[in-house]
Formats: structure tokens, C-alpha cells, sequence
């Protein structure tokens, strides 16, 4: 619960900031009006996109069976990896620049008349926030059934609850609070949640071939250490550590690699982006 209220409050979050820039942008226009009902349909497109993206990754879990659903579900996990992954080191890199990007686009359209022009680049941006939050929360909506939904729905309506509030401080303190401190913590907790979705593929993928009988050296799936009797998974820390930070009491060695991998890929795409 603890992960979905988290994805939702950062990619809401950030929505909430295309949409109050947008906002603040249509008002200044002298057809405002008219520009406020563009708005709120690129917003209600963009949702409807997500919406859809949601009920079709769910709709095809379910039509696959056995190891095709797992097969799918470590896909997910993958691509969920690489997309948070991507988001962090474009918000990194261009968060900056992305109000006055978003201003340009929106003054070249209407310059021309086109407020439908400017409805497509809301929907595409609320739209990209929301298939975000779809596929990095794949591996909880494909488990979806009568009795979970309700705490997952309430989960997310949690995190877009602390997002408004959020959101409403972020309006408030924008000139007082250093907010780039903020996206810097949150993106590496997101990079913590990648890893974490990264494992689970690579776990899934293994236990897969260990049940095919496909040969697997002893080594990558002997457990490097064990912690289990300072924190277990199964404990309330430890599942949120394991959440949240990919701890594992008795991870196995090819974990332990994958982890050590990921984090020295991340520390040479970002430090030699801050080089540069």
C-alpha cells in the first residue's frame, strides 16, 4: 500500500505542476475562456488514456495462463524499471527548462488559433504521468480481485489526496523551499523502486527456469548472506524495506549482482550527466 501511495503522489505531483503551469498560462491569455475548456478536456482525455492503458494490461494478465503470465508480469516489471528510470533522468535533466518548453508550445499554437493543438499537448503530458503510474503499479493491478481493490483503490486515492496538499504547499512556499532538494530525494527512492521492480523481474525469470529444470549454476541462486534474524521480509520494516529499497534477508547471489549492476549504471548515467 505503502509503494502505490508513494507512485501516485509523485507522478500526481507532478501533473499537478504541468497543469498549474498550463493554467497559469491560459489565464494571462485574452482568450482564456475559452482556453479553460481545452484544458480540462486534455486533462480528462490524458485520464482516459491512462484509464484504458490500466484495463488493458489487467484484461491481457488475464487472458494468459500459467507461465505466460509470469513471463508477462516480469516484462511489466522491466519495462516499469526502465520507464522510472527514464522519468528521473528527464526531470533531472530538463525540469528546469519545463515550464517555459510547455509556455512556447502552448503561445505557438494558439498563435496559429489551434486550441486543439494545445488540448493534445495537456492530454499527452497528463496523459504520460498517468501510463507512468499504470505500468510501474502493473505488478498490483494485474493481482487485482473482489477482495483487494477497495485498499487499492483507497491507496490511490490517497496519493492523489497528499499530492493536491502537496501541491497546495508547493503554491505556497515555491519561493521559500528549496523544491529541487525534494525531486533529488524522491527521484532516488523512484531509482530504489526501480531496482526493486528490476529484482522481482530477475527473481521471477530464475525461479522460471528453475521450474522448467533449466540448468542454473549454484552460485547465482545460493543466498549471499542471511539477515533474517536482524529483519525479516516478512516483518513490517522489512517488507517496507524490501518495498521500497529492494532489502532482502537472504538474497540470492544473482540479486546481490543485478543490484550492485544497476547501481553502478545509475552512478554513470547521473554523475556523468552532472559532469557534463
Amino acid at each position: 500500500m505503502g509503494q502505490v501511495i508513494f507512485v501516485v503522489w509523485r507522478e500526481c505531483f507532478e501533473a499537478l505542476l504541468v497543469i498549474g503551469i498550463i493554467y497559469a498560462w491560459i489565464k494571462q491569455n485574452p482568450d482564456s475562456k475559452n482556453g479553460m475548456r481545452y484544458l480540462l478536456g486534455g486533462v480528462g482525455l490524458g485520464v482516459l488514456v491512462s484509464v484504458i492503458l490500466a484495463m488493458v494490461i489487467y484484461g491481457v494478465f488475464n487472458v494468459l495462463q500459467g507461465n505466460n503470465q509470469t513471463l508477462f508480469m516480469m516484462g511489466m516489471s522491466f519495462v516499469a524499471c526502465a520507464l522510472i528510470v527514464q522519468m528521473v533522468y528527464w526531470m533531472n535533466k530538463h525540469g528546469r527548462t519545463m515550464k517555459s518548453s510547455l509556455e512556447s508550445e502552448m503561445a505557438a499554437h494558439v498563435e496559429h488559433h489551434s486550441w486543439w493543438g494545445a488540448l493534445f499537448i495537456i492530454a499527452i503530458a497528463i496523459a504520460r504521468e498517468g501510463s507512468e503510474i499504470v505500468v510501474f503499479l502493473s505488478g498490483q493491478i494485474m493481482q487485482l480481485n473482489h477482495t483487494n481493490y477497495m485498499s487499492f483503490l483507497l491507496a490511490v486515492l490517497i496519493g492523489v489526496a497528499v499530492s493536491a496538499l502537496t501541491f497546495y504547499a508547493f503554491v505556497l512556499t515555491s519561493r521559500v523551499v528549496q523544491w529541487k532538494k525534494f525531486f533529488t530525494v524522491t527521484g532516488i527512492i523512484l531509482l530504489f523502486l526501480a531496482v526493486s521492480l528490476l529484482l522481482k523481474g530477475v527473481e521471477d525469470g530464475t525461479n522460471l527456469l528453475l521450474e522448467q529444470d533449466v540448468a542454473v549454476p549454484d552460485f547465482l541462486i545460493n543466498p549471499a548472506w542471511d539477515t533474517s534474524h536482524l529483519m525479516d521480509d516478512s516483518s513490517l520494516i522489512g517488507d517496507f524495506a524490501s518495498s521500497f529499497f529492494a532489502y532482502r534477508s537472504q538474497p540470492m547471489w544473482i540479486s546481490v549482482i543485478t543490484f550492485v549492476v544497476y547501481w553502478v549504471v545509475m552512478a554513470c548515467l547521473f554523475l556523468r550527466k552532472k559532469t557534463k
